[in-house]
């Protein structure tokens, strides 16, 4: 099955959760996350800033920031780039790009991930060794070229979990594992 088929299919059947079991779901996800040590060692939690029938993000930034971390957050910019800006408040988003809450570009401060920080990667599907399909813009695995520091969660629904996506691009990167309603699932020795 191709990238594009897999996308549509997806999308799809997420959209057909209610809004109860996609805030119930999350939740348990975040509970599984909150306990790795990955998450426990974090400084810096770079996350996507959750939207439609996404794994909610959003509800849980203030309990991030209770424990002491920073967050960061995706700011898309031309020809498949996106940084990553710091967030102090939820007051700081701007609905802009594609209905995407982003930080304002000008007054944001750029975040670099250090060897301690934790990425929750959205995604559509991601197969039993961490090959990841998103929303086909190429904006995580560019930034993830650029930038190797830091280990790379996938945030989904159990439901989104494949046996085999055929990577075609070299540019294609790789998660460290995921994360569903189900628990954590670890691809590279940890």
């Amino acid at each position: 099955m191709d990238k594009k088929t897999i996308r549509k299919n997806m999308l799809k059947i997420r959209n057909c959760f209610s809004k109860q079991q996609i805030k119930q779901e999350s939740a348990e996800m975040w509970k599984h996350l909150m306990q790795t040590n990955q998450y426990h060692k974090a400084d810096i939690i770079f996350t996507y800033v959750s939207m439609n029938s996404e794994a909610e993000t959003t509800p849980f930034f203030e309990k991030i920031w209770q424990d002491g971390k920073k967050i960061a957050v995706p700011i898309t910019e031309k020809s498949r780039n996106m940084r990553f800006a710091y967030l102090n408040k939820l007051e700081e988003l701007t609905e802009l790009k594609w209905g995407i809450p982003e930080p304002n570009k000008q007054k944001s401060v750029k975040a670099e991930p250090t060897e301690k920080s934790l990425f929750v990667v959205p995604a559509l599907a991601v197969d039993k060794i961490g090959n990841r399909i998103g929303y086909g813009g190429g904006y995580y695995d560019t930034y993830f070229s650029k930038y190797k520091n830091g280990f790379k969660m996938g945030f989904i629904f159990s439901a989104q979990q494949l046996e085999k996506i055929e990577t075609l691009l070299i540019t294609d990167v790789a998660l460290d594992g995921i994360v569903t309603e189900k628990g954590v699932v670890y691809y590279k020795g940890v």
